[in-house]
């Protein structure tokens, strides 16, 4: 079992492997009775350890045309959606794509699927930052009116971090991209192995304590 660092769905906290999905993979584990430790590597070696090695299993990726037949898939895991965010005392309404182009500037990522949906969209009103926390501060300082880099769990992840309450931003109606996190399997792992892994995932959706991992990460 192997994943990387990206918060706040896996990542390393004080030496162990945490997050949202690391704690839906440990429950699905414990469904089956088996037990594997969760190594963290950066996102090229994982994608190499996953095409050359014959028993391995990567959380989370997007399932993508691309990779779709380079793996086989357990999930998924959740399905996340990115939307533009104001701060709680803006008062303006957003409900489209022509409403966020009138916005006065707004904060996205460097690079990256998000960045490049909104390149696609003919978003041009932008400032691209590398760091999360600088995106939401330049909406803190008013310096930005709106925001779009991560998903609720995200940015519920983020606010935390920078001690601001997790409702002080607010989504608006416009959702820029929606994507699913899977778990990607080496292609010579047994399909018996991935129908028991996918029923046992299935199983924990729909229990209770999926509901109180997310509410967890969203609170």
């Amino acid at each position: 079992m192997i994943t990387e660092d990206w918060a706040p769905y896996n990542y390393r906290d004080q030496g162990k492997v945490v997050g949202f999905s690391t704690e839906i993979v440990h429950t699905v584990m414990d469904e089956l009775g088996e037990h594997y430790p969760i190594e963290i590597y950066p996102g090229a070696r994982g994608d190499r350890m996953l095409k050359t090695l014959p028993n391995v299993m990567h959380f989370s990726l997007f399932r993508t045309p691309e990779r779709e037949n380079r793996f086989k898939w357990v999930g998924p895991i959740s399905k996340q959606a990115v939307y533009f965010y104001k701060r709680k005392d803006n008062p303006q309404t957003y409900r489209s794509i022509k409403d966020i182009k009138q916005a006065r500037l707004i904060t996205v990522p460097h690079k990256g699927l998000v960045a490049s949906r909104v390149a696609a969209l003919g978003i041009t009103n932008v400032i691209k930052l590398s760091e999360r926390e600088k995106q939401f501060s330049l909406l803190f300082s008013d310096r930005a009116e709106l925001s779009v880099n991560v998903s609720p769990l995200g940015v519920a992840h983020y606010l935390k971090m920078m001690g601001k309450p997790v409702d002080s931003l607010v989504a608006t109606d416009v959702k820029l991209v929606e994507f699913p996190l899977y778990i990607a399997c080496s292609k010579e792992i047994p399909d018996e192995v991935i129908q028991r892994w996918q029923k046992a995932l299935d199983k924990v959706k729909a229990s209770d304590k999926y509901q109180q991992i997310y509410k967890k990460y969203l609170m």
